[in-house]
């Protein structure tokens, strides 16, 4: 059996107020300086599309069947919340933006109460390992502040992606899945982690980095609990779609199949960057509400896009097993900074390998780059600060193919890319030698 974390190690401790009320205010400053003509078919048009599809839903209509929608049906929750619970009758779109804006608030601050519960498991690791802290108490709230601090730097590059795109719903989701798993209780880990691949696929890629809190000790029982009822949520969650809707209802998966090479991806930007060079501009086209790169280097990228991911994920596991090992036997459990490493690592993996990174993925990188130690977070946050400068500053320039936005794009890609290969590198060092995800207590 999986050995639980150490009760009454931890401190109990106050959630920084301060903190959680400047995570709470970023949605409505970023709200405050977006214009209207950006919600109305501009750069924040998303927004404008949710309204709709909230309309739609509230009529009666049933997505796949009577109207389109690109996500899985867990999308619709924070869609459809902000018109549900305006009691006035229809909204206009600048009142259901500003609602919109309120709900991404709160998820914000959920977020950040979440993410100091999962530090908070560093104080229960067993003594003795490299999660331990020396003070308890004052380490605890020491590093659940730096790590609050953290995500408020992170959620303030992020401002427009988080505060005008559903994906915080889903990141919560995921968050929530971790610190469940961190906290060895596989019902509410698989039960978070199959509503937020409801939501948005990508948390698919975090179940096997949190099963390996049962995998690697061989805690069979726990691990079946675990992917039980993931399963569960996803296929009861799919079956009212599917009866509506017949094999409609797995639409999404198709659009995102048939996607091409979208500017803002690595390949993209490499693209791009090749035309810059040569001097002979790339054409662009869009097909799917988002500008994608063609041409004879776009196949080619496009053809080893498999290869990538595949690779990614291989790389991230033959690396990560031998982890995942030596801290079971020196302990019993695998590290919950080893498991938080392995989510880090999977989503970076799946972002830059991706034939799409829109504005929004940025989000999705957010909570796990938050507990990065030092360097390692500063590297991502000069990443994530350059999302704003691409999308929406200089998102048109990067359309007409001029320098700086090539430029800036390729440089961000470039920073996230150097992150993931510092996280492969350290799990490829001997235990005990890397640098922890939480702050060591030597």
């Amino acid at each position: 059996m999986t050995p639980p974390p150490g009760p009454g190690a931890a401190a109990p401790t106050r959630a920084p107020l301060p903190l959680l009320l400047l995570l709470y205010a970023i949605p409505f400053a970023a709200a405050a300086v977006t214009p209207m003509s950006d919600l109305q078919g501009g750069p924040q048009g998303d927004v404008g599309l949710y309204l709709e599809k909230a309309t739609q839903v509230l009529r009666g209509l049933a997505p796949y069947r009577d109207f389109p929608l690109e996500y899985p049906p867990f999308a619709l929750v924070p869609m459809v919340v902000p018109l549900a619970i305006w009691p006035f009758g229809p909204p206009t779109l600048n009142v259901y933006a500003w609602l919109f804006a309120g709900q991404m608030a709160v998820l914000l601050v959920a977020l950040g109460l979440v993410l100091g519960r999962i530090v908070r498991l560093r104080a229960t690791w067993p003594a003795g390992s490299d999660d331990a802290a020396a003070d308890p108490a004052a380490d605890l709230r020491a590093e659940q502040r730096r790590v609050g601090i953290r995500l408020l730097i992170l959620a303030a590059g992020a401002s427009l992606a988080l505060t005008w795109r559903f994906d915080l719903f889903p990141v919560l989701l995921a968050a929530v899945g971790l610190w469940a798993a961190l906290e060895h209780r596989p019902v509410a880990a698989g039960a978070a982690i199959g509503a937020g691949i409801l939501a948005k696929l990508f948390p698919l890629v975090l179940a096997p980095a949190v099963a390996v809190a049962w995998l690697v000790p061989r805690d069979r029982f726990q691990l079946a609990r675990f992917a039980a009822f993931a399963g569960v949520v996803v296929i009861g969650g799919m079956l009212p779609f599917v009866a509506l809707a017949g094999y409609d209802a797995f639409g999404f998966v198709g659009y995102q199949a048939e996607r091409g090479l979208q500017i803002e991806s690595v390949g993209g930007g490499l693209v791009l960057l090749s035309g810059l060079m040569t001097g002979e501009p790339v054409q662009l086209v869009s097909r799917f509400s988002a500008w994608e790169v063609s041409g004879g280097l776009t196949d080619g990228l496009l053809a080893l896009t498999p290869i990538a991911v595949l690779g990614g994920f291989v790389a991230l596991a033959l690396l990560g097993w031998p982890r995942t090992r030596a801290d079971a036997t020196r302990h019993g459990a695998v590290a919950p900074a080893t498991i938080v490493t392995l989510s880090t690592g999977a989503i970076l993996v799946l972002v830059l390998t991706s034939k799409v990174f829109s504005i929004q993925y940025v989000v999705w990188l957010v909570p796990f780059v938050a507990l990065l130690p030092g360097r390692k977070f500063w590297l991502a946050a000069a990443a994530v600060a350059l999302t704003i400068p691409i999308h929406p500053v200089l998102y048109e320039a990067l359309v007409d193919q001029e320098a700086l936005p090539i430029l800036v794009l390729n440089l961000r890609n470039a920073l996230l890319t150097a992150l993931l290969g510092w996280m492969l590198w350290d799990l490829a060092r001997p235990a005990g030698l890397e640098p922890t995800t939480f702050r060591s207590a030597t």
